[in-house]
């Protein structure tokens, strides 16, 4: 179909606007800024309310979030005294068997893994029993099959491990986030004397996590967003033009009050205004402006934010030396020295999976597996056994192979934003209750006064 030269132009001007937006400063586009937050709760709302950034899942036993679609994997929240009780209930092989169709990998793998095995199953039944005769059946040696399945469990195992070490270790790298973090907000308290650089830097250490948390998750673990792609009404083309007009400098007529629609905006702009949301939390006294906007830039930008925050901090920490002493200068740098270590600890698991060729390898290795189990099952548990026998076995095996796949990108399943949430109310706590306690010094005694009681412990101890 050809578009018309109006339409043509039209559609043009409309993907040159999109394309320019990631070029201007946020101070000058507001765009983002019109993308209304739909999922994140300031935090003033939460004490006072019942609302919650939260959708918590408590059917499956522990607390994890609600999984929206099958695709999803098990994230769980925080544990709790009553958790840990609730995980070492004796009863709780009971609830897990209860709560099978609702497990993340059996719903994961239900489509297409265990939907292929279940037709092979029953497309091998059918051939053995009423298509092939008793010496042509379609079978394999179950003694030989025996040592490829033992290579497969293995490989599953392997593959679990690998990637709970790179689990383990993402928590560990937040671990120091949270203790450095409430390490440099107590000695800001206690060393720095001015109360502008005390507020800023204070700020800087509420707004390092939530940076990092956008930073290493696509959807700022706002888990809910969806990547839809909806076509531009006449509408979104409308303000499309108008805009591109006034970046081209055609015309200076502000467009703010020129609406569009929500299918123009992106992805990228509805977490954008997530993040804008959560950092307007931490600057909603309307000082520090400057840092606001710029981070608001850098992420708008594509940049690398939580490293834009680390370099405020030193900022902040390198404009403190007429007031505070070098000793505690220095100590400050290296709190922000491990925070930037354990940042690109971070980066370095987010950007480096296991090695893609094992992955592939595997995964080739496991479907060739699965859907010859059949064949070696068939001999031993006939026309009526093959079936669930080959589903069961391939779940379990597959099972433990999809759990390591979803622990390989630990920051998708650990909770980062209770810790993020954690370390605001942290450096809230010190901020508040830091009170520094002050030793009284007693009043010295005059010269006059010594001498006389001096005088006077003589002549008692003459009398005696």
């Amino acid at each position: 179909m050809l578009l018309k030269p109006s339409m043509f132009a039209r559609e043009m001007r409309m993907v040159h606007f999109r394309s320019s937006r990631r070029c201007i400063s946020a101070t000058t586009v507001n765009s983002s800024a019109e993308v209304k937050p739909n999922f994140y709760v300031p935090k003033a709302e939460r004490k006072t309310g019942n609302r919650n950034v939260f959708t918590v899942d408590a059917k499956m036993g522990e607390a994890r979030l609600l999984r929206n679609d099958r695709r999803c994997p098990t994230r769980e929240l925080n544990f709790t005294p009553e958790s840990w009780g609730k995980h070492k209930d004796p009863y709780r092989r009971l609830r897990h068997i209860a709560n099978t169709f609702r497990s993340s990998p059996l719903q994961r793998l239900a489509f297409p893994d265990l939907f292929g095995v279940t037709m092979v199953s029953f497309c091998l039944t059918y051939y053995n029993e009423f298509i092939a005769y008793a010496d042509a059946m379609a079978t394999v040696s179950s003694a030989g099959f025996a040592g490829g399945t033992t290579v497969i469990g293995l490989l599953a195992g392997f593959r679990l491990n690998a990637s709970y070490g790179r689990y383990e270790e993402c928590r560990i790298f937040w671990g120091d986030f949270n203790n450095s973090t409430r390490d440099l907000a107590g000695q800001t308290m206690m060393w720095m004397k001015d109360a502008n650089q005390r507020s800023r830097m204070l700020k800087l250490l509420k707004a390092f996590p939530v940076s990092l948390m956008f930073h290493l998750h696509a959807k700022g673990c706002h888990h809910n967003i969806l990547r839809r792609f909806h076509a531009p009404t006449d509408e979104d083309r409308d303000y499309a033009d108008l805009q591109a007009k006034e970046h081209a400098g055609e015309i200076d007529t502000p467009h703010h009050n020129v609406t569009r629609s929500d299918a123009e905006f992106t992805f990228e702009d509805r977490v954008h205004a997530e993040f804008l949301a959560e950092l307007r939390d931490i600057y909603s006294d309307g000082k520090d402006e400057e840092d606001f906007q710029r981070f608001n830039k850098v992420k708008y930008g594509g940049g690398n934010t939580p490293l834009e925050v680390l370099t405020c901090m030193r900022e902040t920490i390198a404009g403190s030396i007429d007031t505070v002493d070098p000793v505690y200068v220095r100590e400050l740098d290296e709190q922000c020295q491990r925070l930037c270590a354990a940042f690109g600890a971070s980066e370095r698991v987010l950007r480096t999976p296991l090695p893609t060729g094992f992955t592939r390898h595997s995964s080739r290795l496991m479907f060739i597996w699965s859907h010859t189990l059949p064949f070696a099952l068939y001999p031993a548990m006939g026309p009526l056994l093959t079936l669930p026998t080959a589903v069961l076995t391939a779940y379990a095996v597959l099972g433990v192979e999809d759990i390591g796949v979803q622990l390989e990108e630990p920051f998708d399943i650990l909770p980062l934003r209770q810790y993020s949430d954690g370390m605001y109310d942290a450096v809230s706590a010190v901020e508040r209750n830091y009170t520094p306690y002050v030793i009284k010094k007693e009043t010295p005694y005059d010269e006059k006064t010594l001498s006389e009681r001096m005088v006077d412990l003589v002549n008692e101890s003459k009398k005696e």
